[in-house]
C-alpha cells in the first residue's frame, strides 16, 4: 500500500497540534513558580519549657493568628489563622517538659501567637520575617514571651535615663 501526500501531511500535522500543546501546557507550569518574584517561604519554629502535670508533660496547642500581613507575600504562604501542636517531651529532672515545632509556611507580617500553658495563658505578638530567624519562646508561668521582656526593660530604663541625667546644682565652695 502507497501512502499518499494527505496521510502523510495529516500525520505531521497531528504531531505539530501535539507538539504545541505539550509546549503551553510546559509554559504554563513553569508560570507558577519559581519566577523572579518568588520569595523563600516563612516558619516560626515555636518553642516551649514548662512543669509536669501530675507527673506527666501535656502537649501544647499554640493559636497563631494574623494581626498585620506584609503585602506581597509568598503564593503558598498561610495568611489565616490555625495551631500548631507542640509536643512536650519530660526532662532529666522528671519536673521539667520541653518542646519544639516549627509552624507551616507563613506570610511575613505581625502574628499573634497564644499558648495555653498550665500556669496561665501567654501571649507574643512578633514580626515574622521572611530569612530571618523567627523563634518564639515560651515560659509556663510567664504571660509574655520572653523576647517581649528585654524590649519593656530597655523602655523603661530609657524613660529613666532624663531624670537622673539632669545636672544637681553644686553649693558655691568656700576659698
Amino acid at each position: 500500500m502507497q501512502l499518499s501526500w494527505y496521510t502523510t501531511s495529516r500525520g505531521r500535522f497531528a504531531r505539530l497540534v501535539l507538539v504545541a500543546a505539550s509546549t503551553a501546557a510546559l509554559g504554563s507550569l513553569s508560570a507558577c513558580g519559581g519566577g523572579a518574584e518568588s520569595v523563600p517561604l516563612t516558619h516560626a519554629v515555636i518553642k516551649v519549657q514548662s512543669i509536669t502535670q501530675q507527673g506527666s508533660c501535656e502537649d501544647v496547642n499554640i493559636k497563631v493568628t494574623p494581626v498585620a500581613i506584609t503585602p506581597g507575600a509568598p503564593k503558598l504562604a498561610n495568611s489565616k489563622q490555625f495551631v500548631t501542636p507542640v509536643k512536650l517531651t519530660k526532662g532529666a529532672d522528671n519536673v521539667s517538659c520541653t518542646g519544639e515545632a516549627t509552624t507551616i509556611p507563613i506570610a511575613p507580617g505581625k502574628w499573634k501567637l497564644t499558648a495555653n500553658l498550665p500556669s496561665e495563658i501567654a501571649t507574643c505578638e512578633r514580626d515574622i520575617a521572611s530569612g530571618a530567624t523567627n523563634d518564639v519562646d515560651f515560659r509556663d508561668g510567664e504571660v509574655k514571651c520572653p523576647q517581649d521582656a528585654p524590649k519593656a526593660d530597655a523602655a523603661a530604663a530609657d524613660a529613666a535615663a532624663p531624670a537622673a541625667a539632669a545636672p544637681a546644682e553644686t553649693a558655691p565652695t568656700k576659698p
